[in-house]
Parts: structure tokens; sequence; C-alpha cells
């Protein structure tokens, strides 16, 4: 950008623009140049707040470079909780609550 370089976290990338986190964002009507992994798109900022800022590509951008630069979301594997940890309610509040009635 005119203003100089910016760093921060690229997220929700479409083909039409995306989203970049940053501490000092650039005002909305400034355009630039975004680059990450190799790739480099101009674009136009189109919404800015205090910690980030919304950009539209030029042009569309290939679905093959959103798919590359998607992340996997890594899956914990096993139990979701350690059931001994979870309090079992008396028996008289459970059944008011089943039965709809206090």
């Amino acid at each position: 950008m005119l203003g100089g370089d910016r760093e921060g976290r690229l997220s929700d990338l479409s083909e039409a623009g995306a989203r970049f986190d940053t501490d000092n964002p650039p005002s909305e009507g400034v355009s630039g140049l975004l680059s990450w992994n190799g790739y480099e798109f101009f674009g136009k900022i189109v919404w800015a707040n205090e910690n980030s800022c919304g950009l539209v590509f030029e042009r569309n951008i290939p679905i093959s470079v959103v798919d590359d630069t998607a992340q996997a979301i890594e899956v914990q594997n096993g139990p979701v909780a350690n059931f001994g940890n979870i309090p079992v309610a008396r028996r008289g509040r459970r059944a008011s609550l089943v039965s709809g009635s206090e």
C-alpha cells in the first residue's frame, strides 16, 4: 500500500475478496496488493475497523488459490468429556425437568 506494508492474518478468503486482520488496518477506499504464500492480488479496501479490514479483489481469484490457501482443521480424537467429571442430578430435580412439573 502507499502507506507502507502491513503484516497480519488473512481470513475469510473467497474468490471475490478477503478479510485481513492487522493492528493498523488501511482506511476504506485504499487500494493495495495483498500478498501471501507466493500469491499476489490487487484489491480495494471496502470496510475497515480498529483491527481488520475487508478487501475486494480487482478480479476474482482462481478457486484453486482459495483451496490451496485453506488449512485443514485438526480434529481431536477421543471422548468429548470425561464422564466421571459430569455431575449427576438428583432424582427429584431431574424428574421435575423431564415431566415439566415443579
